[in-house]
């Protein structure tokens, strides 16, 4: 997430400014608009239609091109940084993996990163430089609607899903199935993310005491009744929250060190857990839990062919089985369920040890820009990525665009949390 401060310009002297046009401050008022609405919506867009949010994500990409291009401050995303090096180069590869790919998606998987990527790197430029004061009243605007998605979302889920059956026709019978299925493990998946920059803005907005309340309340209230995965990654980031205000640092360095641990033993430890130890048979998992041992030792397996460059972008939903069977599904004309449910290894199997160390580089300069974070922010931040890292080990397909849309989304505003200052007249907390 973009972290450059603005407070070394505040104060040099600002050259007169001129007057806008009526057509200037047209734009303006509709940019203002846009970005008040596009705060507000997305708790309650994340509760009741997560595959919508990167509809979310272009709205933002195409208001921040367009705010940047209004304060003439392009230059701010034209700069080749390291950490714009690590993605661009990355992008490259997967693009030039289209054409080994087996996919049908593979180019538009690649374009979907592309745009997601693009609307962290001006979506984090143009927050970075609001006035303050609108930063202050779109951090309002998105914890009142982080909190309607939240009451949404427990609401729902307390009724089984009324809301959700009545739009898709969802029959009595198929409740179970429902229940049981991604609906409510998407919605609680991305409030997962979305709890640590509220916490952040909570917190900025001068309520200490209550920032904790909102990922404690957010896991007592609903995670109880949704995905393991959110509930590993909620704990995941308690903890955190809890080790970073000891020591951010230390935190930091064991997260850079348990990162690159995970993209150098990911392979060899996916083979020792389906392998000798058998744990896709153990008695000691669930069962969804061995079935994902067993699908790590597929994916760990044929990432081990192409070493180098990988099987090529989106390759996973595509391998075919070449005889393997499933103990728990059928496979199909698939080797895996569409993704190996570990970012770590979809990255191995599909792009190699290049797009491992890309990936890696990119990783660890995020977590280094956190270092740049004022020390208040620096738990949060770390929370986050640490509830990011855990449910993207254990659950969804990294590149599944409204799952990527969800850490645009908590990025973005956990950079807007860290722009909220208090107002002027009030010392600082």
């Amino acid at each position: 997430m973009p972290v450059e401060s603005l407070d070394a310009t505040a104060s040099r002297s600002a050259p007169p400014a001129s007057r806008p046009s009526p057509a200037g401050r047209g734009v303006d008022a509709v940019l203002h608009g846009v970005a008040g609405a596009t705060a507000l919506v997305l708790g309650p867009l994340a509760a009741l239609a997560p595959r919508g949010l990167p509809v979310w994500a272009i709205l933002v990409l195409v208001l921040s091109l367009a705010g940047l291009a209004r304060r003439g401050a392009f230059g701010r995303i034209l700069r080749l940084t390291p950490p714009v090096a690590a993605v661009g180069g990355f992008l490259l590869l997967a693009l030039a993996s289209t054409l080994w790919s087996p996919s049908d998606r593979a180019l538009a998987t690649v374009l979907e990163i592309g745009y997601i990527a693009l609307g962290a790197l001006a979506g984090g430029a143009w927050i970075a430089g609001l006035p303050a004061a609108d930063a202050r009243r779109l951090a309002g605007l998105f914890l009142a609607g982080g909190l309607a998605g939240g009451l949404l979302f427990a609401v729902e889920a307390a009724l089984d899903f009324p809301l959700n059956r009545w739009w898709n026709s969802v029959p009595d019978d198929q409740l179970p199935n429902l229940l049981n299925g991604n609906v409510p493990k998407r919605t609680a998946a991305l409030l997962c993310l979305l709890v640590w920059p509220a916490a952040l803005a909570v917190d900025r907005f001068g309520r200490k005491a209550l920032a904790l309340l909102v990922p404690v309340g957010y896991a007592l209230a609903c995670l109880p009744l949704t995905s393991r995965s959110a509930m590993l990654g909620i704990a995941a980031g308690l903890v955190t929250l809890a080790a970073a205000r000891l020591s951010a640092t230390w935190t930091r360095r064991l997260f850079s060190a348990a990162v690159t641990a995970a993209f150098l033993l990911v392979l060899p430890a996916a083979l020792l857990f389906s392998g000798p130890l058998d744990l896709d048979h153990s008695g000691l998992l669930f069962r969804s839990a061995q079935h994902r041992v067993e699908i790590w030792g597929h994916a760990a397996d044929r990432a081990l062919r192409t070493p180098v460059f990988g099987q090529g972008i989106d390759a996973s939903r595509s391998l075919p089985p070449e005889g393997a069977v499933s103990e728990f599904s059928p496979i199909g004309d698939s080797l895996l369920p569409l993704h190996p449910h570990n970012a770590f290894l979809q990255v191995w199997l599909e792009t190699g040890a290049v797009g491992a160390a890309l990936a890696l580089a990119a990783l660890l300069l995020l977590l280094a820009a956190t270092a740049r974070l004022e020390r208040r922010d620096q738990p949060f931040a770390l929370a986050l990525f640490a509830t990011a890292m855990a449910m993207g080990s254990t659950a969804y397909g990294i590149w599944q665009p409204w799952w990527m849309a969800g850490f645009l989304a908590a990025a973005l505003m956990l950079r807007l949390a860290t722009r909220i200052a208090a107002p002027i007249g009030n010392k600082t907390r």
